[in-house]
């Protein structure tokens, strides 16, 4: 437990620093694209965009304090998300010599248990988890650039993806 809040604190710092938010009970700021984010592909890049846009409505949702009305939408848009994309992308890299394919599916494994997570507790009547959800969502999408870096857009450039 205390390395579960250690680990809290520590992402809520990194969102903070990155949002420039100070307190839990200010407005955020949204996410916007910069070439951080990007992997030099146009496919990925789509992808990670939808992917900001949802955190983004996270904010929002945060913002106005809808997070027990509104939340539901978005578990059926990251649903959808990680159906679509963790699907086309494992597709696109499974062949893919000198990649980890392992090692990517057991993290989108890994982010999908932690939205079904999320969704249980929100079903079980836990509505005001928005900020947890956007700050697990921000850590994760940096540590996965920073972990799988260039690799499967250098590959699935080869194979005909712009």
């Amino acid at each position: 437990m205390v390395i579960f809040v250690i680990l809290r604190r520590s992402i809520r710092n990194y969102l903070f620093q990155r949002i420039g938010q100070t307190k839990i009970d200010e407005k955020m700021d949204k996410i916007r694209w910069t070439n951080e984010f990007s992997s030099g592909l146009n496919y990925l890049d789509n992808h990670r965009r939808n992917y900001l846009e949802i955190v983004n409505e996270l904010i929002d949702i945060f913002n106005s304090k809808n997070c027990a009305t509104r939340l539901p939408l978005v578990f059926h848009r990251l649903a959808f998300y990680i159906e679509d994309y963790f699907a086309k992308k494992e597709m696109a890299i499974r062949e893919a010599p000198g990649l980890s394919f392992s090692e990517y599916k057991k993290e989108h494994h890994r982010f999908t248990t932690a939205i079904i997570v999320f969704q249980d507790r929100f079903s079980q009547g836990e509505t005001d988890i928005c900020q947890e959800i956007i700050e697990f969502m921000m850590e994760w999408l940096k540590n996965y650039i920073t972990r799988f870096g260039t690799e499967a857009p250098d590959y699935m450039r080869t194979k005909g993806y712009e």
